[in-house]
C-alpha cells in the first residue's frame, strides 16, 4: 500500500525546497530544452540575447533569449541578496520591500557592477506579488508589469512579464483583461519583431483569452498551437495542459487524465505547467475513484485514491509557490485520506484541511476544507 505523505513530511520537504544554496558558484543559464550553461558570469539580458563570460576562455558568448528558461545569479547586490533570502524563507513582504529598496536606491546611471539586476528585481516583484495571491496584490502585480515594460523595454523579462500578467488575469477570472493584455503582447511581438517562441506564447494566450472558444473548439485551437510549438516544449506543454483542462471541464476524465500524465512525464515543462498537470491528474483520478466507490467497488477505488493523493501532494510539496493549485491540491489530498480511511486518517486529513483554512482564508477551498474537517 502506498505510504501517505504527512504534514511533517510536507514541512520537511518544503524546508529542503526553500533552503538557499549556501555555497556560492558561478552563474547558471537554464535553457528551455533542459540543458544548462554552467560556470559563467552573466553580463546582460536583452530581448534578443543573454550575454555571458565563460569561466574559462576569453571574450563573451551569447544565448538567444527565447531559448532561456531562467538564469541563476550568485553574485548579487546586497539588497537583492537579502530579498532572495526573505523570499526563500517565505517572508514575501520583506522580500518585496528589499527589492523596492534596491530599485529606489538606483541613480540615473543604474547599477554598473550588476547591469542585469534592475530589470531582474522588477520581475521578482511581479513574481512575489503574484504569490501573495490576493485581489490587491494582483493589482500591484499588474502595475509592476506595466512599470517593467515602460522602464526596461529591452529586457528579456518583458515578454515573460506579459505572460505572467495574462496568466494571473485568466486565473482570477478576468478574461476581458487577459484579452486586452494578450493584444498588447501581440503588438509588442509584431513591433519588435520578436523571436518565434514569443510569437507562439502570444498565440497561446490569445487562444486562452478568446471568450468565443470553448470545449472541442478551444481544444482544436490549442492543439494547433501545441503542434507548431514542438520545438519549444515549455509552450507546447502549457498548451497540452490547457487542452486537458478543457477535457476535464466537459467531463472527459479519462482523456484528460492521459493528457495531464503526458505533461507530468515531460522533462521540459515549467513549474506552473507541472503544478497544473499534477493537480489536474489528481482530480481525474479522484473523480474516477469516487465513481468506483459509489458503485461499491472499493477494491478498485482504493489504488486510484492513493494515486490521486500522491499527485496532489506533489503540487503541495514541490510547487509551493504555485498558489493557484496548492489549496485545491491540499484539500483533495485530505479528501483522499478520508476516503482511504485507517487509523491515522482523521489526524492526517485534519492537518491538510487546517493548512488550507489557515493559509487560504476566504477561498472556496478553505470553505470546503472546513466543511469536510467537521465530518471527521
Amino acid at each position: 500500500m502506498m505510504t501517505r505523505i504527512t504534514s511533517s513530511t510536507l514541512l520537511a520537504a518544503l524546508a529542503v525546497v526553500a533552503a538557499p544554496n549556501a555555497s556560492a558558484a558561478p552563474d547558471r543559464i537554464y535553457k528551455a530544452d533542459g540543458s544548462i550553461v554552467d560556470n559563467v558570469d552573466v553580463v546582460s539580458e536583452t530581448l534578443e540575447l543573454v550575454t555571458y563570460k565563460p569561466e574559462k576562455g576569453r571574450g563573451e558568448a551569447e544565448v538567444d533569449s527565447e531559448l532561456v528558461l531562467r538564469v541563476e545569479f550568485t553574485e548579487r547586490p546586497e539588497d537583492v541578496a537579502a530579498a532572495e533570502v526573505d523570499a526563500a524563507n517565505g517572508a514575501l513582504l520583506g522580500a518585496i520591500s528589499g527589492y523596492q529598496t534596491y530599485l529606489g536606491g538606483l541613480g540615473e546611471r543604474g547599477d554598473r557592477k550588476h547591469p542585469w539586476a534592475a530589470a531582474y528585481s522588477q520581475y521578482r516583484l511581479i513574481e512575489l506579488f503574484e504569490q501573495l495571491n490576493s485581489e490587491e496584490s494582483i493589482q500591484s502585480m499588474v502595475a509592476a508589469v506595466d512599470e517593467l515594460v515602460a522602464t526596461y523595454p529591452d529586457s528579456r523579462y518583458v515578454p515573460l512579464s506579459f505572460i505572467k500578467k495574462i496568466e494571473a488575469q485568466l486565473i482570477h477570472g478576468d478574461r476581458a483583461g487577459a484579452k486586452a493584455s494578450a493584444a498588447a503582447f501581440g503588438a509588442l511581438v509584431e513591433e519588435r519583431g520578436l523571436a518565434q517562441r514569443w510569437k507562439l506564447e502570444h498565440r497561446l494566450r490569445a487562444v486562452l483569452s478568446d471568450e468565443s472558444l470553448s470545449g472541442t473548439g478551444l481544444e482544436s485551437a490549442l492543439d494547433r498551437v501545441s503542434t507548431e510549438a514542438a520545438v519549444f516544449p515549455t509552450v507546447a506543454n502549457r498548451a497540452d495542459v490547457a487542452i486537458a483542462e478543457s477535457m476535464k471541464a466537459r467531463g472527459a476524465f479519462e482523456e484528460a487524465e492521459e493528457g495531464f500524465e503526458g505533461v507530468t512525464e515531460s522533462p521540459n515543462a515549467d513549474d506552473r505547467t507541472l503544478a497544473a498537470a499534477w493537480c489536474g491528474l489528481g482530480e481525474c483520478l479522484f473523480r474516477r475513484a469516487e465513481t468506483m466507490a459509489a458503485a461499491g467497488n472499493a477494491e478498485t477505488a482504493g489504488p486510484l485514491f492513493n494515486r490521486a493523493q500522491l499527485a496532489f501532494m506533489r503540487v503541495v510539496v514541490l510547487y509551493p509557490a504555485e498558489l493557484a493549485y496548492v489549496p485545491q491540491s491540499a484539500f483533495y489530498a485530505g479528501r483522499c485520506i478520508q476516503e482511504l480511511g485507517g487509523e491515522l486518517a482523521k489526524e492526517q486529513s485534519d492537518r491538510l484541511f487546517n493548512f488550507v483554512t489557515r493559509n487560504f482564508r476566504g477561498s472556496r477551498w478553505s470553505d470546503s476544507a472546513r466543511q469536510f474537517r467537521r465530518r471527521n
